[in-house]
């Protein structure tokens, strides 16, 4: 069990960290996005495809994702030793091989701590049906 003040600061690193993969999903930022996720990365999106690590950066690089609005919403940040969980509400727009996809997801976010920093393991959407 770590300390309130620590887990505070883990806390605010950890949405931190969830800003910067958001504002480089939205840029296509390839060597931002290599350096917050881990090799063992498994993406696993809406439509429940999974994409390795070199998957999903290769995709965003070649445009087949082009991010032009998005949103992490509603966030819940839990530690547990060297990890930490996010969930939260995930809403956009993506243009997914041409094709203009509004977001509305529910979301996992699995960030470990490894080698003195934080890295991100999982990722997996579900999406919200509409009403």
């Amino acid at each position: 069990m770590i300390d309130t003040a620590l887990r505070a600061k883990v806390i605010a690193d950890i949405k931190e960290l969830e800003e910067r993969r958001r504002q480089a999903m939205l840029r296509s930022d390839v060597p931002e996005l290599e350096e917050l996720f881990a090799e063992e990365l498994a993406y696993t999106h809406s439509n429940a495809e999974v994409d390795t690590r070199a998957e999903y950066i290769a995709k965003l690089d070649n445009h087949y994702y082009r991010y032009h609005e998005l949103n992490f919403l509603d966030q819940d940040i839990r530690i547990a030793g060297q990890a930490a969980l996010v969930t939260d509400r995930m809403t956009g727009e993506v243009m997914i091989v041409g094709q203009l996809r509004q977001l509305n997801s529910r979301t996992t976010v699995v960030w470990i701590r490894r080698d003195d920093r934080w890295q991100l393991l999982a990722f997996q959407s579900t999406p919200i049906p509409a009403s």
